[in-house]
């Protein structure tokens, strides 16, 4: 008996030891067990609104249901061998209890988040994968507003994200993760290899449910930390990853026309309403109308990464699109062009040429001279078809009745013509705005119109035989290089010392005609002759008008032969109404009348 109760005696600290050791196996396994096991968060939603004592309850729950189950079956037999003996449990019940205290604190202070991780890197911590999905869709929308588009234009690639069930030191934080400086994490040796996916205790936030009992373990929560300043770290650190890893695209829309890329837009709907606007923009008057873009008008999608491409402004595509470009049309000329020929190749008339080259001698052209004129070409077209109602002005017809009581050449109305008013319906078809072709379908005449009376006199002026007149209504006549100034006159002087010109008399108000083809060099007041105007007609070639009443051109306009000028006056130094003619050649005076037969 001594013996065996020597034996007994011994096995008590080996048998202590194996309740110790069962202890520590079951400490782990639990952890490890809820670690991989167990719901990663019940409830969250809940949760938040109970202040994280429902998640306190339920993980009270787990702990003992955890220790309980494997405690109970590995110790059983022992406690009941011994409770047959009479001996006393305490220390197993001790240990059991002490087995129990340390899983709870173990589990109030800890909990499972969820590790954020793009391209290999964390960035922070979230509660679960639904709180996962409602930042990602933050950072989406914050990702969207830097890039000016829509929430729908952005793709985020989630090849380079991952999410890993981690052990946190606490429930409710959701904060980027900390930057460890170098020196501390060579410092951290092997333990932080082990607890690589931990969370800094930190990061507890001060309205967590166990920060009173971590207070008790020595831990301090940091009071400056808010959940909803975490949430929006976390969403700044997720874009920042996304952008930097080129795991954001955004979706473009261009506005290509026939086949040419002319605009990139952020949206669908921006790209839409561009277009929405030049139509409104070409729209005709009448309500009645149908229209259609004749060129292929059409918006593509293209996918770029974030920052590769910068959509533009809608309203400088608008005016962009309506501007237009400006071309050039060159011609080059050969051996026999003409004037009419350049005309035709550039598409624009004499006039606009000699306006376009004031200084070029026309009249000695030379082969490989170069011609330019600019013109402007829509990037799209806008074609509108409809039926308006307009009110049209009838013309009114002039009526001459010749009389002998006034000067030959001058006209007096009579009676004033009044115009007529009716009111046309027709079918028009414009192209961005302008008309290109309209059929009358009705009319109906509103006003009748009333003919002008005009006097046309026939009384002549007789000068000895220096009488000149009729000429053909527009200057011209005779046998000279040059065309007659008046339509009929007498000539009162003509060239002399002292007077450079030939005086030809006639009423006041006589049309005054351009002799010559020419460019207006000078078209004022000048000196002695008064209103003066003054033709460069080429290879030195000039003509002068002077003492004219009125003026009917301006300095750099390019003239007709037999074109209006000028009325008959009599300012400057003159004593009655006539025209003052000059001709010079290379500043040399002329006798007018050799010129003009």
């Amino acid at each position: 008996m001594i013996s065996n109760s020597k034996n007994n005696s011994n096995m008590k600290p080996n048998k202590a030891l194996l309740r110790l050791e069962l202890a520590v196996y079951i400490i782990r396994k639990s952890i490890v067990s809820f670690g991989k096991s167990i719901v990663q968060v019940f409830l969250p939603a809940v949760d938040r609104r109970a202040g994280g004592s429902f998640s306190f309850v339920i993980h009270t729950i787990l702990a003992i249901i955890t220790l309980e189950g494997p405690r109970l079956l590995l110790m059983s037999r022992y406690r009941a061998a011994r409770m047959k003996k009479g001996t006393k449990v305490g220390l197993s019940a001790i240990s059991g209890t002490a087995v129990a205290a340390i899983i709870m604190a173990t589990l109030l202070i800890g909990s499972q988040l969820i590790a954020v991780t793009v391209d290999g890197k964390v960035i922070g911590y979230v509660e679960n994968e639904e709180q996962y999905t409602s930042l990602l869709q933050r950072a989406r929308e914050k990702i969207s507003k830097q890039a000016g588009t829509e929430d729908s234009e952005i793709m985020i690639s989630d090849s380079g994200i991952s999410l890993e069930t981690v052990h946190a030191p606490q429930q409710l934080a959701m904060t980027p993760a900390p930057e460890t400086p170098a020196s501390e994490s060579e410092r951290s040796g092997s333990i932080a290899n082990d607890v690589t996916d931990s969370i800094p205790v930190e990061t507890i936030a001060p309205t967590s449910p166990v920060s009173a009992f971590l207070s008790v373990l020595g831990v301090k929560p940091n009071e400056t930390t808010d959940p909803a300043v975490g949430e929006e770290a976390l969403v700044d650190s997720l874009v920042d990853s996304l952008i930097d890893g080129e795991a954001v695209k955004a979706t473009f829309y261009t506005i290509t026309i026939n086949g040419r890329d002319l605009a990139t837009l952020s949206s669908m709907k921006e790209a839409s309403d561009i277009l929405k606007a030049v139509t409104i923009y070409y729209a005709p008057p009448e309500e009645d109308f149908s229209g259609k873009f004749i060129d292929d008008v059409a918006i593509n999608c293209i996918t770029a990464n974030l920052g590769e491409i910068t959509p533009q402004n809608p309203k400088d595509v608008i005016d962009f699109l309506i501007a237009g470009a400006t071309m050039e049309q060159v011609y080059t000329t050969i051996e026999g062009d003409s004037i009419a020929d350049i005309c035709d190749a550039l598409g624009i008339t004499e006039i606009e040429l000699h306006n376009n080259y004031p200084d070029y001698d026309f009249d000695n052209l030379t082969e490989g001279d170069e011609f330019v004129t600019k013109f402007n070409i829509p990037y799209i077209n806008y074609q509108t078809e409809g039926t308006e109602v307009v009110s049209e002005e009838i013309p009114y017809i002039t009526i001459e009745e010749k009389t002998n009581s006034i000067y030959l050449g001058q006209r007096e109305i009579k009676e004033e013509g009044v115009p007529g008013e009716r009111v046309v319906t027709r079918s028009v078809t414009r192209i961005n705005g302008e008309i290109v072709s309209s059929s009358e379908l009705s009319s109906e005449l509103v006003v009748e119109a009333q003919p002008e009376i005009v006097s046309v006199g026939t009384l002549t002026i007789m000068y000895g035989d220096a009488y000149v007149g009729p000429s053909d209504g527009f200057g011209g006549g005779g046998d000279g290089p040059l065309g007659r100034p008046l339509n009929s006159w007498y000539l009162s002087r003509s060239i002399q010392p002292g007077h450079n010109g030939a005086d030809m008399c006639a009423p006041r108000g006589s049309p005054i005609f351009a002799a010559a083809y020419g460019v207006v060099s000078f078209a004022g007041v000048y000196g002695s002759y008064g209103n003066l105007v003054i033709i460069d007609h080429g290879n030195g070639l000039q003509t002068y008008y002077a003492h004219c009443d009125t003026f009917n051109t301006v300095a750099g306009a390019a003239v007709q032969k037999g074109q209006q000028i000028a009325t008959v006056g009599t300012t400057g130094r003159s004593t009655a109404y006539h025209l003052h003619f000059e001709v010079r050649v290379n500043g040399v005076v002329q006798e007018p009348l050799n010129w003009i037969g």
